[in-house]
This record gives C-alpha cells, sequence and structure tokens, in this order.
C-alpha cells in the first residue's frame, strides 16, 4: 500500500509556513515531501487561480492527481510523513471533505501570525516578485473584486488575515489540531518546534537550526539576483553546477537560497494610518480566535 501522508500543515498563507515545514524536516522522523506548496487538495476542491500577474506559473506547481500525490510520498521512510500546503486553510469549506476522503484524520498543524501583519506581508511578497502594481491601500480596496475574479488566495489580504471562521472547523473535523504562533516560531523555536514534536509522538529532545527565514517578504535590492533565486533563469542554469558542488545536499543548498533571498531584502514599512484601521477591522476576530484557541494574542490587540 502506497505511503500518504499521515500529517498537514495546512496554513495560513504567508505565517511561516515554509520556515516551519524546514525546520520539522530536520528531525530524523519526519518525512516532508520535496515539492513545496504542492495543493493537491485545493485542486481536487477545484480552487485554482484565474486571475493575477504570473498566474500560469503559480498553476504550474499544482499537484492534480492522487497518483501524482503519492508520487511525493514513495521514499517516506521515516516514522511520520507530512506536507505544507499554506492555501489548505483558508479554503475550509472546500478541503475539509477532501482531506477526509483522501487522507482521513490525520493530525493538523496550524500557524497564525498578527493578522496585519500577515495581510503587509503577502502585499510586501507580490510587490517582491512583481505582481503587485497597486499601492497597498488601493490593493486593499480592489481586494473583493479580484476575488471575484478569482485572484489566488495571496491576493486575499485581508480575508486570508481572519482565521476564527477556518480554524474553528478543524478544530471541530479533526482529532488532533496544533495552533501555534509565527511569534512564538521566532521567539522560543526550540520551545516551539518540541511541542511539534510532542504533538506528532517523536522525539522531543532534539535542537533545530532556526537560524535561517525562509520565503521573506520585501524589495529586493537586486532583482536579477532574486529572479534568478525564484526563478529558472540562465543565471541560475550557469551557477548550478557549482552551488551542487559547493552544497552537495538539496537541504544544504534551500538553507544558502533562503539565506541569499534574505540577505537581497529590504523590508516595506506599513503606514501607520493603514495599521491603525486594519487592528480595528481584525478586532472581532482576533478576540475570537483567542477564546478558541486559548492562545495569549494580547501582541495583536492593538485596537481602539
Amino acid at each position: 500500500m502506497s505511503r500518504k501522508p499521515d500529517f498537514l500543515i495546512v496554513g495560513m498563507a504567508k505565517c511561516g509556513t515554509s520556515s516551519l515545514a524546514q525546520y520539522l524536516l530536520q528531525h530524523p522522523e519526519i518525512f516532508i515531501c520535496e515539492k513545496k506548496e504542492p495543493r493537491f487538495i485545493t485542486s481536487v476542491a477545484g480552487k485554482f487561480p484565474k486571475g493575477g500577474p504570473k498566474d500560469d506559473q503559480v498553476r504550474a506547481w499544482y499537484v492534480e492527481t492522487w497518483d501524482e500525490y503519492l508520487k511525493l510520498f514513495a521514499n517516506a521512510k521515516a516514522k511520520r510523513a507530512g506536507e505544507a500546503s499554506a492555501d489548505t486553510l483558508y479554503f475550509y469549506q472546500d478541503t475539509i471533505p477532501i482531506i477526509k476522503e483522501f487522507l482521513g484524520d490525520p493530525e493538523i498543524i496550524i500557524i497564525l501570525r498578527d493578522p496585519v501583519k500577515r495581510a503587509f506581508s503577502a502585499y510586501s511578497h507580490l510587490v517582491r516578485d512583481q505582481r503587485e502594481v497597486l499601492s497597498f491601500e488601493a490593493a486593499l480596496d480592489a481586494e473583493e473584486e479580484r476575488k471575484k475574479e478569482g485572484w489566488e488566495l495571496i491576493y486575499h489580504y485581508k480575508s486570508a488575515s481572519k482565521y476564527y471562521d477556518c480554524v474553528k472547523a478543524f478544530k471541530e473535523n479533526f482529532t488532533n489540531v496544533k495552533v501555534v504562533l509565527t511569534d512564538d516560531l521566532r521567539k522560543t523555536p526550540q520551545d516551539t518546534t518540541r511541542s511539534l514534536f510532542e504533538f506528532l509522538g517523536i522525539q522531543q529532545n532534539l535542537d533545530i537550526n532556526t537560524t535561517v527565514d525562509y520565503n521573506v517578504s520585501g524589495i529586493p535590492k537586486n532583482q536579477l539576483l532574486h529572479n534568478s533565486l525564484q526563478e529558472e533563469t540562465w543565471l541560475r542554469k550557469v551557477v548550478r553546477p557549482l552551488a551542487r558542488a559547493i552544497f552537495p545536499s538539496k537541504e544544504a543548498r534551500s538553507s544558502a537560497v533562503a539565506w541569499l533571498s534574505s540577505k537581497n531584502i529590504d523590508k516595506m514599512t506599513l503606514p501607520a494610518y493603514l495599521k491603525d484601521d486594519l487592528y480595528n477591522y481584525f478586532k472581532e476576530d482576533i478576540l475570537k480566535t483567542e477564546e478558541l484557541t486559548g492562545l495569549d494574542l494580547s501582541t495583536w490587540k492593538k485596537f481602539t
């Protein structure tokens, strides 16, 4: 019988799912499929993006069939096997039935970030990749129209920063759901990863290298370098043999690319008036999410 994933990192997008997956992957008892965000579950649910710049590139990495999905885990020898698709949480009404049908009752890991920071990080991510041409304020105003036109999740700046309904649905539909915070992953990474090892029923006393941030958002200092680190450019083809000689393992190359990418990024600044408006907009959802999860979200409560 083919191996299936027995745990899922379901999102939320731009909350640190890439970093979390890379950190967990260091544990010898964990296998996470090599393909980043296979999005099989949302592909079955039919949630393909239909608009937005570079949409064809986004669609290209979806794994659309069960056989293709199982192949991602064919070499899984570890005790636990999982994957991280950051859109699974957001489309919960469609994805939960798909998970139950194909995977049963896997362990679910959810990572949440300050909603205002998450929304602006998503915007910064798209500016970084030259997929967003509007100001943040204009992009917020355009969000509902873009959603109607089927633009990808990452353009749903405000909507994807409201967590209560989707987290509640996952907690009600699966036996084991673990919610962690991006801030905790950054401030106390060893404690946070060990709590996840305990959740997954594997050895806890293991130190993880959490010094590298993956998929950092912001404005590239050098666009050519950024594009070459993210896409299949001529420069990437030229450098690849040397990179493989210096970093023989894929994990080492991934870490090196992430480190170089982060050093090539300048952080963007959110205007204060927009920040205040957004915290007030998210107030009710923050309070409900705090009560639902039992987590301390006091650092998110910057509303009046």
